[in-house]
C-alpha cells in the first residue's frame, strides 16, 4: 500500500554527506576568533541545534509514554538523540551559560505542542525536516569539526527517517 509518502533515497543522503564535505572545507577558512559578541554565530548555531534535539528528545519520550508503535525502535531512535544533544552540548565553550528557556513572548513553533503524543509517521516526519535542516546550519559554521558534528548528526536523522518509513 502506497501512502504518497517518499522515504529518503540512497542519493539524497550521499549528496548530503558530499554538500557536507563541501561546507566543512568552505568553512575550514575562516575563524570565529573576531566575534565582538559574548556568543560566537557557532555557538548560536549549536545551540539552535541543541534546542531542536531537546524538543525531539521530548517528542520521542511523550510517544513512547503514550504506547505508540514501534516501541523498541522508537526507543533506540531516542538514545541516538540523546547522544547528539550531548555531542552538541560537548561542543559549546567551558564557561558558556546554560542554554536558556523558550522566551514565553516569542511565537510558538508552528505545529503540535510538545506534549502532544505523536505516532511514528509524525515522527518520520519530523525526522526528515529536521535531516533536511542540518546542510544550512553546518555550512552556517566556521568550525570544520562543528560542521562535520552537524552533518553526522543530519546523516543519522536520515537514517531515522529511512527506519520509521520501512516500519510503515
Amino acid at each position: 500500500m502506497s501512502t504518497g509518502h517518499r522515504c529518503v533515497n540512497r542519493r539524497t543522503v550521499l549528496g548530503a554527506a558530499a554538500a557536507g564535505a563541501a561546507a566543512v572545507g568552505l568553512s575550514a577558512c575562516g575563524g570565529t576568533e573576531w566575534y565582538p559578541a559574548d556568543v560566537t554565530p557557532d555557538e548560536y548555531v549549536v545551540r539552535a541545534v541543541l534546542r531542536e534535539k531537546e524538543r525531539m528528545v521530548t517528542r520521542y519520550e511523550t510517544a513512547i509514554a503514550h504506547g505508540a508503535e514501534p516501541a523498541e525502535l522508537l526507543e533506540r531512535l531516542l538514545e541516538h538523540h540523546l547522544a547528539h544533544a550531548d555531542a552538541l552540548a560537548d561542543t559549546l565553550p567551558d564557561d558558556a551559560e546554560p542554554t536558556p528557556e523558550a522566551d514565553a513572548s516569542a511565537p510558538a513553533v508552528e505545529g503540535p505542542s510538545l506534549d502532544t503524543p505523536l505516532t511514528a509517521d509524525d515522527l518520520l516526519v519530523l525526522e526528515s525536516s529536521a535531516t533536511a535542516a542540518r546542510l544550512d546550519q553546518a555550512a552556517a559554521v566556521a568550525d570544520a569539526g562543528i560542521a562535520q558534528l552537524i552533518c553526522g548528526i543530519g546523516a543519522c536523522e536520515a537514517g531515522h527517517a529511512h527506519l520509521l518509513d520501512e516500519e510503515r
